[in-house]
């Protein structure tokens, strides 16, 4: 079951389909000269930025078009599926894996012309804002009624509502109030072929399959979010903060775990081990961060009682493994700091190498994966200077994230030597952490960076997803190629060599 792969009939002197889409969004929602689409060269994924740097951009939009409706957004659809011209959404381009590029070329839908908040309902503490709203702006909107999203992610300042449930977002404060997929109840949609959909009202109902989080997660390969109906809240009334430092990275693992298993729920909690406590979190507090293990907590409520009872009741569980109490100065540095340090001039740039490997799993498996991801990846750091800082963030009652930042000072000068230096400590890391029974990943996406583990790690599921993506687009027009579809399966692939030998 192949799907097809789109053809790319448009240029810039495709003055008919240019003419067309100008008719249905109007001539400024149009954009095609160089310098028009120069913005769209690259998302923040290093490999973008990289090659976008030497002349190789892999985003290649031969149009750019922003609508500004889903009903702009279904005729679009419809004329580039009759056409089977490749389609990319856009939101605010903050991506860290390189999933927004327009690698096959095409008509990039940039939607954040769709920006309004249809509607903020305090009775149900529900609002329905549209995909190409930025977070910052749906944020700051809510603030002024004294409500909030919750959804607090680094990017923040750039990344789109559609961009979050694309990529099956998180923030900051996940570990109390979920990830983007915890705040949905429904989404609008246009499918591939043009049809605007939207799912059910509400979420957890036994009306069948919950459609709403087929799309959330699906990086644009099943069709365009425009807009979501999501859970607010009011802001807290109190936060307050604490932490522990440990001997061991083991003891901090298992207070978390316990203050997760126990019912308790920090909005944030990060577990740095020595290396990252001394190169990362002491960049983020001014007070000196001795390099030991250490865990920092934020708690927030409606009720302050209730806050400094659960912040007291987590205090006593990292004293009972031997933490030391730190106060509350560091975690609200870092609180005060969070947003800081992925922005410029703390940032990383060219000619550094840098990314994230975030892996997920349970209690069970943590240790394991942090020790075979960093022994994996020492020989590079002994050969090439790899700087590996680990913490585990983003907690649930079964298990943790590993958020692992890796950077290279000082890479090779050469493009393609830089590019091959990447692949290799993303592949060690990626091929330890799963070996050791880490699931990838939790929050970042898929790109192109993690597409090629996409069948590993779903084993025979992804032949579902593949059908799904063939009956929702026919034409294979959405997104070609990303989450690894478009393509027969390797187990198909394997038994249709097996049935062709047999038959000769």
């Amino acid at each position: 079951m192949n799907l097809p792969v789109s053809r790319n009939p448009v240029t810039q002197t495709d003055a008919k389909l240019v003419a067309r889409l100008k008719k249905l969004v109007g001539a400024p929602g149009v954009l095609t000269t160089p310098t028009q689409l120069r913005p769209y060269a690259y998302d923040q994924c290093w490999l973008s930025i990289a090659a976008a740097a030497a002349g190789k951009p892999l985003s290649r939009p031969d149009v750019v078009v922003r609508p500004e409706s889903a009903k702009q957004v279904s005729g679009i659809l419809e004329l580039a599926n009759h056409r089977t011209i490749p389609v990319t959404p856009w939101g605010g381009g903050s991506g860290v894996q390189g999933a927004a590029n327009a690698d096959r070329g095409g008509i990039v839908i940039d939607l954040r012309r769709m920006n309004r908040v249809r509607s903020i309902d305090r009775t149900s503490m529900t609002a329905t804002v549209e995909a190409g709203t930025l977070g910052l702006d749906f944020e700051k909107r809510l603030n002024r009624r004294g409500l909030t999203f919750t959804h607090l992610p680094a990017s923040i300042h750039v990344a789109t509502i559609g961009g979050c449930l694309a990529a099956r977002g998180s923030g900051v404060i996940s570990t109390k109030y979920g990830k983007i997929e915890d705040h949905v109840l429904s989404l609008e949609a246009v499918l591939p072929t043009g049809e605007v959909i939207n799912t059910m009202a509400v979420p957890r109902h036994a009306m069948g399959p919950e459609l709403t989080q087929l799309f959330i997660g699906s990086e644009g390969t099943l069709g365009v979010i425009t807009a979501a109906r999501v859970k607010i809240r009011t802001q807290p009334e109190a936060r307050l903060f604490r932490a522990f430092t440990f001997r061991r990275l083991a003891d901090g693992l298992a207070a978390g775990r316990e203050i997760m298993v126990t019912g308790l729920r920090p909005a944030a909690m990060r577990l740095y081990d020595r290396n990252s406590a001394a190169k990362v979190l002491a960049e983020a507090v001014k007070t000196a961060i001795k390099p030991q293990p250490t865990l920092l907590m934020t708690f927030e409520g409606d009720h302050p009682d209730l806050t400094r009872l659960e912040a007291g009741k987590a205090g006593k569980i990292c004293r009972a493994v031997r933490g030391q109490d730190l106060g509350a100065l560091p975690a609200r540095q870092w609180w005060d700091n969070r947003y800081v340090f992925y922005y410029p001039p703390y940032h990383p740039k060219l000619p550094m190498i840098w990314g994230t490997v975030d892996v997920v799993m349970d209690y069970a498996r943590a240790m394991g994966v942090y020790r075979a991801m960093c022994s994996a990846l020492k020989p590079l750091a002994k050969k090439h200077g790899l700087v590996l800082t680990p913490h585990f963030s983003h907690w649930y009652e079964w298990g943790v994230m590993l958020y692992a930042r890796c950077r290279v000072h000082h890479p090779p000068a050469d493009y393609e030597k830089a590019v091959a230096l990447h692949d290799l400590y993303f592949k060690t890391a990626l091929d330890a952490a799963l070996e050791a029974g880490a699931v990838l990943n939790d929050h970042h996406g898929v790109g192109v960076r993690c597409a090629p583990y996409m069948e590993r790690q779903l084993g025979g599921s992804f032949e579902v997803l593949r059908r799904i993506k063939s009956a929702l687009d026919p034409n294979n027009i959405m997104c070609p190629g990303k989450l690894a579809l478009g393509q027969a399966s390797t187990r198909r692939r394997k038994s249709g060599s097996a049935r062709r030998r047999s038959a000769r």
